[in-house]
């Protein structure tokens, strides 16, 4: 009898626990482009934009896609399946395999989204779960076996379970089962996707689609003419609008990287995008960690040109809390145009700063620059937190 008793009270709590999960994945934080947040159910997207009903109560709106910036939800999942995790040069990944090239695209087969051709040049690594990205893009493909052998060239092909490699002796076949990873060359004019929707799926994986739409639980992404691939909307753990009314500037290119050491040389590209001055963990603060930011350790430059597209600037800043930066102490500076518009000065550890916002007032360049402070550059680590270019000012 208890023992029956107990059994239908473990089962009823199951039920609950299941009914709060499906509750609470039904919902979605929607953040729009001034970088306001609500609670909401999401009914539908198209072309007219986010349709849903806020939790708070009331009808259904209609947020246009010119306002729209992300849709984030906590959702359960698991690691990234595949053989093989691929990265872009957008910093995304996604798990799976690779079936062919035709013509300058990869052919890729994923777990998530089935059969997915993707631009040779925008490719930077094929690892092995958990293997490690190249510090630095190649000349070349460099292909590295199980063994530590490594073949360059150029990847001329996969198929029928090996990979071909052009190099200078002749072509060279390679069972891609024996491939530890592949390092893709750097392509000329390979830029990170201009605009579309970034999808994160629960496994951590995640992909850049020019447009989409969601109708019910299911989520079209559009990849083209006749590439399209549908997902349950029960695998996608967040939407982020890229390069729409809201431009992350750790995915633009920069104009001017410097990083110089109070005692040594100077040395260029060193600023970490969206990880912290190591490289190897997120940008934090306390316990808030940010998808976007820029790690860097004083004296840094980091320079962007500006397209005249976005009216402002829109940043914060802390010192790393990774460590404990006791000693810390820098000047940070905002310029537009090499003229300073925001400094602050003895910048320390354990406070993060205020929005800050700037009119960009047509300037052609915008520099981030962080300074010596009183004890030289020790323990200098400084995050930019969610550096932005935006559309419109914000009024508040």
């Amino acid at each position: 009898m208890i023992q029956r008793m107990t059994t239908r009270i473990l089962a009823s709590l199951f039920v609950l626990s299941m009914t709060s999960l499906a509750s609470a994945a039904s919902q979605w934080t929607l953040t729009t482009a001034d970088f306001h947040t609500q609670s909401a159910t999401v009914n539908s997207i198209d072309a007219a934009g986010i349709h849903f009903v806020p939790t708070a109560g009331g009808e259904e709106k209609v947020l246009p896609l010119d306002q729209f910036l992300t849709l984030d939800r906590p959702v359960i999942g698991g690691q990234i399946a595949g053989k093989f995790l691929l990265d872009l040069i957008s910093e995304d990944h996604i798990g799976g395999e690779p079936v062919g090239i035709k013509g300058n695209d990869l052919l890729w087969i994923s777990p998530t989204l089935g059969e997915i051709s993707l631009p040779m040049k925008q490719l930077v690594a094929m690892t092995r779960p958990g293997g490690h990205l190249p510090d630095t893009r190649r000349r070349e493909d460099i292909v590295t076996l199980a063994n530590g052998d490594t073949l360059r060239g150029i990847i001329a092909n996969f198929a029928n379970g090996k990979v071909t490699v052009q190099t200078d002796a002749g072509n060279s076949d390679v069972p891609i089962a024996s491939v530890s990873e592949i390092d893709f060359a750097i392509s000329a004019g390979a830029t990170a996707a201009k605009n579309g929707f970034r999808i994160r799926f629960d496994d951590g994986s995640s992909v850049v689609a020019p447009s989409l739409t969601l109708a019910g639980d299911k989520l079209q992404l559009s990849f083209g003419k006749n590439a399209s691939h549908t997902i349950e909307l029960a695998r996608v753990a967040s939407i982020e609008q890229v390069n729409g009314p809201v431009s992350w500037l750790p995915s633009r290119p920069t104009s001017e990287s410097i990083y110089i050491p109070f005692i040594g040389s100077p040395r260029n590209n060193v600023a970490k995008m969206n990880h912290n001055w190591t490289g190897l963990d997120p940008i934090r603060f306390g316990s808030q960690t940010f998808s976007h930011g820029i790690g860097v350790h004083s004296y840094s430059r980091l320079s962007w040109t500006l397209d005249g597209q976005y009216e402002a600037f829109r940043t914060r800043y802390a010192i790393d809390t990774k460590d404990a930066n006791t000693k810390a102490d820098v000047t940070v500076r905002i310029l537009l145009d090499d003229k300073v518009v925001y400094e602050q000065a003895h910048v320390r550890t354990g406070a993060i700063s205020p929005v800050i916002v700037e009119e960009l007032k047509g300037a052609k360049k915008l520099t981030l620059e962080v300074d010596y402070g009183e004890n030289m550059d020790t323990q200098d680590r400084l995050n930019w937190i969610e550096p932005a270019l935006l559309k419109h000012k914000p009024t508040e």
